[in-house]
C-alpha cells in the first residue's frame, strides 16, 4: 500500500516536478486574473500544487486533460475562497469604518444620530456573524439580494430568510431594550 501524496521514488518525484513546471504560468495568469496581486495569485497556485501533491500517485492513470481541469478548478475555488475573506474582511472594516465616523458625529453634532440606530447598532453585535454580515451588506452597503448571494456565496432565497430573521431578532431586541428602558423610568419617578 503506497501513501498519498507521498513520493515514491525519483521518477515520482521528477514528474511532479514536470507538471509543476507546466502549469505553472498558466495557473499564475488565471489566478491572477481573479485577484489582481502576483503575490495572492503566487499563493493560491502554491496551495493547489499542495493539495495536488497530496492526492497525487503517479501511477493514477490520470490524463493530461483530466489533471488540467482539476488544476484549473481547484485554482479557481481557492480564488474566489481569497476573494470572498476579503469581501468578509472589508465588509467588517467599512462597518468599523462607520462605526468610528459616527462616534466622531455624534461628538461634533450632538444627537445626529437617533436612539433607535445606536441601540440597532450595538444590538447587530449580538446576532451570528452570517447574520451581522448579510444585514451590514444590505443596510449599511445597500446591497441588493443578488450581490449579497454572490458576496456570501449564499442562495438569494437564503439571503432574504437570514436577513428577514435577523431584523425580527433586532426588532425585538430594539422593542425589549425600550421596555425595558421605559419600565427602568417609571419606576424612578
Amino acid at each position: 500500500m503506497s501513501d498519498v501524496g507521498q513520493p515514491h521514488d525519483e521518477t515520482s518525484t521528477s514528474s511532479f516536478e514536470e507538471i509543476v513546471r507546466k502549469f505553472e504560468a498558466p495557473l499564475l495568469r488565471y489566478a491572477a486574473h481573479f485577484v489582481s496581486n502576483s503575490d495572492v495569485a503566487q499563493d493560491i497556485v502554491q496551495n493547489a500544487f499542495i493539495k495536488l501533491s497530496f492526492r497525487w500517485t503517479p501511477d493514477a492513470g490520470r490524463s493530461q486533460a483530466e489533471l488540467s481541469a482539476w488544476l484549473y478548478r481547484v485554482t479557481h475555488n481557492l480564488a474566489v475562497d481569497h476573494i470572498r475573506r476579503e469581501a468578509r474582511r472589508s465588509i467588517f472594516l467599512s462597518r468599523h469604518a462607520v462605526e468610528k465616523e459616527c462616534e466622531i458625529g455624534e461628538n461634533q453634532e450632538a444627537g445626529s444620530i437617533s436612539e433607535t440606530a445606536e441601540k440597532a447598532a450595538v444590538l447587530l453585535k449580538s446576532l451570528s456573524l452570517r447574520e451581522q454580515q448579510v444585514v451590514t451588506l444590505k443596510v449599511y452597503e445597500e446591497r441588493s439580494y443578488q450581490e449579497i448571494a454572490r458576496i456570501t456565496g449564499l442562495s438569494e432565497g437564503n439571503v432574504g430568510y437570514i436577513l428577514h430573521h435577523a431584523m425580527q431578532k433586532l426588532a425585538l431586541a430594539i422593542g425589549n431594550t425600550n421596555a425595558e428602558e421605559g419600565s427602568t423610568d417609571e419606576t424612578e419617578t
